[in-house]
């Protein structure tokens, strides 16, 4: 028995859990941003080293580009020198700008634990510890939260992180929305190092009509379904082409159509309200309102 068959005999529980694990889907934007990120990693190191400001609307992909980038980039260890070495490390950034926080995600996100509550220690075992691990990269996601708090403290934690990247020639990803733009160009010295990488909506074209099918093509499903230009236009209409509600919506209908026992998705399958609740956000149902108030 094929490995595809023996995924179809398999329960309906058994496959929705693989219609939602996790799984990366190679599309343009996603893969140019990850080009982009190894690319970074694999620079030269400098004085003056280089930072990747990966910004976008919400669902636009920018944590699923991170999960595909972060995997099997763990920590190493070398039985022969007795050193371990974590190339990238991956933080979110605190919810507010605060240098002191700032370290200390950066401390157990390496599993090192925090030596005092001072600052001046704090940092100086931030940067022994990244030292030591011979980090190349350091990757910030929500960078945004930095725009809340103070303007003293917004100052002093991307002060700290132009201090971690010039000591220790330390290339920098910063993911957010435009809020971490703003965030960065706030700060000259940062926004003269940061190059902006725009995810933006996918066109509905051959390309998005291929992912779409690629996609579906990965379901469990029991019947064939049909990927044709009036199912991949109904995807890319109530997805309006954003990355994270087009695999979100295609999730939910996969998972639909095992519940169900219809076992593929249409075009009517996309519409039901068991489907579209799952890309539906607050911010367009305040379109609609305003639109139907404005219509009556």
């Amino acid at each position: 028995m094929s490995a595809a068959a023996e995924t179809l005999g398999l329960s309906a529980a058994a496959r929705i859990d693989l219609v939602l694990s996790d799984r990366w889907v190679a599309y343009p934007q996603g893969q140019a941003a990850l080009q982009r990120l190894e690319e970074l990693l694999r620079g030269t190191q400098r004085t003056r080293m280089p930072s990747l400001l990966v910004v976008g609307d919400p669902d636009m992909g920018k944590t699923t580009i991170l999960r595909k980038f972060m995997r099997g980039r763990s920590a190493t260890f070398d039985p022969e020198t007795g050193r371990s070495q974590m190339e990238v490390v991956a933080i979110e950034a605190p919810p507010e700008a605060d240098e002191l926080r700032l370290y200390g995600a950066i401390l157990d996100a390496i599993g090192a634990p925090i030596p005092a509550r001072r600052t001046m220690e704090v940092e100086r075992a931030v940067h022994g510890q990244l030292q030591r691990l011979r980090t190349r990269l350091l990757v910030i996601d929500e960078t945004n939260n930095l725009t809340i708090g103070t303007g003293a403290a917004q100052r002093k934690t991307l002060a700290a992180l132009r201090r971690l990247s010039n000591t220790l020639s330390l290339a920098m990803a910063y993911f957010g929305t435009l809020e971490a733009l703003n965030a960065l160009t706030s700060d000259p010295q940062t926004e003269g190092r940061a190059q902006p990488f725009r995810l933006a909506r996918l066109a509905k074209d051959e390309t998005y009509a291929g992912i779409v099918a690629a996609v579906v093509g990965h379901f469990p499903l029991r019947m064939k379904s049909k990927v044709d230009s009036a199912l991949v236009g109904a995807v890319h209409e109530i997805s309006g082409g954003s990355p994270g509600k087009t695999f979100r919506l295609l999730n939910a209908a996969a998972v639909a159509a095992i519940d169900s026992g219809r076992e593929q998705i249409t075009v009517e399958s996309l519409h039901a309200e068991e489907v579209v609740r799952h890309v539906r956000t607050a911010m367009a149902m305040r379109r609609g309102a305003r639109a139907r108030a404005a219509a009556g």
